[in-house]
C-alpha cells in the first residue's frame, strides 16, 4: 500500500455559503490562499407568479455534498481544520415546529407575494417611522411582510410554528451547534430589527404576529456556537469537533472577504443578485432614505446596502432559455457556458447597437423598491443579433448597479471612495470591464473572487480565536488581484445609455404598465 502523502498545511479554515442557487464551500489557509472548493446546485420553486420557495432539506443536502467535495479535494489531516464559518441568505426564512423541523418550504428573499402588506404595515407604522427604527425602507420585499402574509394566509402552518429562523441558525443547528443564536448581520433583509440596538424590534415582531420567544436571540458575528457533531461529520466530511462559528449574512461576509471594513469602502457582489455593501461606523452618516442599513460582519458596526434582486440569475435564465447553442459549444470546448456567453457578448459593440435590457425579473429594489417591475428588452430591431441580445443583458445588469452606486454617493456622508467588485460575475474580464465602464469609477478585483465564502471563513477563524480581530484577519487573508479602470472612450455612450435605461423604467412604472402586468399575473397565473 502506498504511503499517504503528508500535507504541509497545518492550519485551515472552512467557509460555507448556503446561497440561493447552490451551496459553496471553500477551504483557506491563514494567508487566504484557497486550498479547495466544492459546489452543489439546487433549485428554487415557483408555485405562483412572483412566489419563490425553497426546500430546506435540499439546501442541507447541497451543503453536505459541497463540503464533502471540498474536504476530499483539500486532502488535509483532521487536525488542520480550526474552524467552520457560515454565510447564508438574508430575508429567506423558515417556520419550524417545536422539534426544529420545517413546517413548509422556506420563503426566499426575492419572493413577491406580500405586496399588500406594505400598506397594512403603514397603517400601524409610517414609512418614515419604520425606516428610522429598522434602517430599512418600508417594503414588501422584506421577510416581515411575508411572515405576516403566512400568518393570515397559511394559518395551518403559522399556528403550529414554534420558531421563525433564517437559514444560518437552522443549518448550524444541523451541523451540531448548541447555541440557538442569530446575529445582526443575518437579519438585514428581515426588516425586523431595531437598528440602533442591533436587536429584534418588538414593534415589528408584533406586526408580524411573532414574539421574542419565537425567534433566536441576537448575538454577535464571529462567535463560536458549538462544534461539528459526529453525525454531521459523517454527512459533510468535516471532522467532528471542529468549532462552528457564526459568520454573517451573505453580503456582509462578502464585504469582509473583500476587505471592506473601513468607512468609505464598498463592494458590489455580482452573484444571483447584485448587492452593494458599504462599511458604516456611525448610523448618522446615512442621510438618504433609499438604502438599507443593517449590522456588519464586523462586530458592533453597520453596513449600508442597496440591491438588485436579479443579476447573475438573468444570465442563468438566458443560458437555460436561449443559450442552447452556447451550452453545446461549452460542452465541446470543455468550458463554462457563461464564458462562452460573455465571449459572444463581446462581439457586440459597446451599447449593444441601441438594445436595452431591463433586468427586473424579480422586481426592482434600490432605489425604487418596486415589486411590480418586470424584465424585458427595449428597442429591438431586425438587425440585432445574438451577440447584441447577450451584451444587452450584461449592460442592463450593470446599469441597475449604476443606479445603486449613484444612490450611495447621494445618501451617505463622504460617499464611496473605494469600490471593489466580487462574486462570480467578476470571473470574466469582459463582464468586469463592462461593469466598470457603465458604473464609471475604478473597481478593485480581489484575488479570491468568491468573497462571500472567504468572508465566512475569516469570521469563523476569528470566532474560533485564530485571529484577535476581523481587521487582523483581513490584513492576513485579503488581497487585490487588479484594478479595472473605466474605458474613457465609451464614457459618453454609457452616460447616454444610462439615461435611457432609467427613463424606460420610469415610463413603464409611472404609466402603470408594471402594475397592470402584476395585477394580470395575480389574476390569471
Amino acid at each position: 500500500m502506498a504511503a499517504k502523502k503528508t500535507s504541509k498545511v497545518t492550519t485551515a479554515f472552512i467557509g460555507i455559503d448556503a446561497g440561493t442557487t447552490g451551496a459553496t464551500v471553500g477551504i483557506y489557509d491563514e494567508n487566504g490562499v484557497e486550498l479547495a472548493t466544492g459546489y452543489r446546485e439546487y433549485i428554487c420553486t415557483y408555485p405562483r407568479a412572483g412566489w419563490v420557495e425553497q426546500d430546506l432539506g435540499e439546501v442541507w443536502k447541497g451543503i453536505c455534498s459541497a463540503s464533502k467535495q471540498a474536504i476530499k479535494a483539500a486532502d488535509l489531516p483532521a487536525s488542520a481544520y480550526k474552524s467552520v464559518g457560515f454565510s447564508s441568505q438574508r430575508g429567506t426564512f423558515g417556520l419550524l415546529d417545536g422539534n426544529k423541523r420545517p413546517l413548509a418550504p422556506s420563503i426566499v428573499w426575492n419572493d413577491g407575494r406580500a405586496q399588500a402588506y406594505e400598506a397594512k404595515f403603514a397603517e400601524k407604522m409610517s414609512a418614515a417611522e419604520y425606516q428610522a427604527h429598522t434602517g430599512m425602507p418600508l417594503a414588501a420585499a422584506w421577510a416581515a411582510c411575508k411572515i405576516a402574509w403566512m400568518r393570515d394566509n397559511r394559518p395551518d402552518v403559522f399556528e403550529r410554528t414554534r420558531w421563525m429562523v433564517n437559514g444560518q441558525e437552522y443549518f448550524m443547528y444541523l451541523l451540531g451547534a448548541e447555541d440557538w443564536t442569530t446575529d445582526p448581520a443575518s437579519l438585514t433583509l428581515n426588516g425586523m430589527m431595531d437598528i440602533r440596538k442591533l436587536d429584534w424590534s418588538d414593534q415589528v415582531l408584533s406586526l408580524c404576529g411573532l414574539t421574542r420567544s419565537m425567534v433566536p436571540t441576537v448575538g454577535k458575528t464571529a462567535a463560536q456556537a458549538g462544534v461539528v457533531s459526529k453525525s454531521a461529520a459523517l454527512a459533510t466530511g468535516i471532522p467532528s469537533g471542529t468549532p462552528i462559528c457564526r459568520g454573517a449574512g451573505d453580503q456582509q461576509c462578502a464585504a469582509v472577504g473583500a476587505g471592506v471594513i473601513k468607512q468609505g469602502m464598498a463592494e458590489f457582489t455580482v452573484g444571483t443578485s447584485a448587492v452593494m455593501v458599504a462599511h458604516v461606523d456611525n448610523v448618522d452618516r446615512v442621510t438618504g432614505n433609499k438604502l438599507f442599513l443593517g449590522g456588519h460582519g464586523v462586530p458592533g458596526m453597520w453596513d449600508l446596502e442597496g440591491a438588485a434582486f436579479a443579476a447573475g440569475v438573468c444570465l442563468r435564465w438566458w443560458r437555460d432559455m436561449l443559450g442552447v447553442p452556447e451550452q453545446a459549444q461549452a460542452k465541446r470546448e470543455k468550458r463554462s457556458p457563461y464564458a462562452v456567453m460573455i465571449d459572444l457578448a463581446m462581439q457586440s459593440p459597446a451599447g449593444a447597437k441601441g438594445l436595452i435590457f431591463h433586468p427586473f425579473m424579480q422586481g426592482q429594489v434600490t432605489p425604487f423598491y418596486d415589486v411590480t417591475a418586470k424584465g424585458g428588452y427595449l428597442g429591438v430591431r431586425l438587425d440585432h443579433d445574438r451577440s447584441d441580445i447577450m451584451r444587452a443583458v450584461l449592460e442592463g445588469v450593470s446599469n441597475e448597479m449604476r443606479m445603486i452606486v449613484d444612490t450611495f454617493q447621494e445618501g451617505m456622508k463622504g460617499g464611496v471612495t473605494e469600490l471593489r467588485l466580487t462574486g462570480g460575475g467578476t470571473k470574466s474580464a469582459g463582464f468586469s470591464q463592462i461593469m466598470a465602464d457603465v458604473i464609471g469609477i475604478p473597481a478593485g478585483i480581489p484575488k479570491v473572487r468568491e468573497c462571500t465564502v472567504l468572508g465566512a471563513a475569516i469570521l469563523g477563524a476569528v470566532g474560533a480565536g485564530q485571529f484577535a480581530s476581523v481587521a487582523e484577519a483581513t490584513d492576513a487573508m485579503v488581497s487585490l488581484e487588479s484594478v479595472v479602470e473605466p474605458n474613457k472612450h465609451s464614457r459618453a455612450l454609457y452616460e447616454d445609455q444610462h439615461q435611457l435605461f432609467k427613463s424606460g423604467y420610469t415610463s413603464l412604472s409611472s404609466g402603470r404598465a408594471y402594475q397592470g402586468m402584476y395585477d394580470f399575473n395575480a389574476k390569471y397565473f
